[in-house]
């Protein structure tokens, strides 16, 4: 195996003066796919994947009028996903949104269609809303980034996802079988993408995760080392769910532990006796 390049983070950007994004093109950048973050009026979505891709304009920079293709294309030369891959996240998900024509970005935060509870880095919709937060909290997303170097110092792994996300998961409302899977799936793919072809082992660096995440940005100069594919995403995302399920098994069988060591009608006096 590989050792993992070290990445080239993001230089800071020179503040601009707002300026419209209503052509879906960035008037300032001067480089067709250079990090613009979005300005008043441009729309996101909870999704760092594609809001990724709107600010450095693979998708419309505003963020509207979004059509599947453009999110087939956008997939492919942002982050070369295989061309299945892109069709079936692309198509599936606005089967989801049950929106056959244009969305925007902001139509991704609808509750309970693609986003869901428990996520990482977003927090939940609150009671009834229809519309989930599309902004990342800082509190989340600092927790889950701290949780990761587990395994591997300094990287991101699919143990230390597994980990993260059975303790979120617990935090939260139950989720169902469907949006379970698209959340293990979702951060598969970010590491499999931004980890290179040797993720599934090695994990991805923190930073750039922490990047993509926090700044919605690529490294500078960050470009994809192999195609990434369904197969890929399914195998990275088995490992995820079958370290959850271990672990919830292990937390299960702690608690069993526990109560047959401690009888439910001892007293007091007896379970300070048992631990002397």
């Amino acid at each position: 195996m590989s050792t993992p390049a070290s990445p080239v983070l993001a230089s800071p950007v020179s503040p601009h003066d707002h300026h419209s994004h209503t052509t879906g093109v960035c008037p300032v950048t001067g480089n067709t796919h250079a990090f613009c973050a979005p300005q008043p009026g441009d729309l996101r979505s909870p999704c760092p994947a594609l809001n990724t891709l709107a600010n450095h304009g693979y998708l419309p920079r505003n963020g509207k009028n979004v059509g599947v293709f453009d999110i087939v294309r956008a997939l492919k030369e942002g982050y070369q996903l295989s061309t299945v891959l892109a069709y079936l996240l692309s198509f599936s998900g606005l089967f989801l949104l049950s929106q056959f024509r244009k969305m925007s970005l902001l139509d991704l935060s609808r509750h309970n269609l693609i986003e869901h509870d428990a996520s990482l880095f977003h927090l939940d919709a609150h009671n009834d809303d229809e519309y989930a937060p599309p902004e990342v909290s800082d509190s989340l997303a600092d927790i889950s980034l701290k949780e990761g170097g587990r395994y591997q110092e300094g990287r991101m792994t699919l143990e230390d996802v597994a980990n993260i996300r059975v303790k979120r998961e617990e935090e939260c409302r139950p989720l169902d079988g469907v949006h379970a899977e698209v959340a293990r799936g979702e951060m598969a793919i970010a590491i499999g993408i931004l980890g290179g072809k040797d993720a599934a082992e090695s994990g991805l660096d923190l930073e750039v995760l922490r990047l993509w995440v926090e700044d919605e940005r690529l490294p500078d100069g960050w470009k994809p080392d192999h195609t990434h594919g369904l197969y890929q995403t399914y195998k990275m995302t088995t490992v995820i769910r079958d370290r959850m399920k271990a672990l919830k098994e292990k937390k299960i069988h702690n608690i069993l532990d526990d109560n047959q060591s401690t009888p439910a009608d001892a007293t007091p006096a007896e379970e300070t006796a048992k631990t002397k």
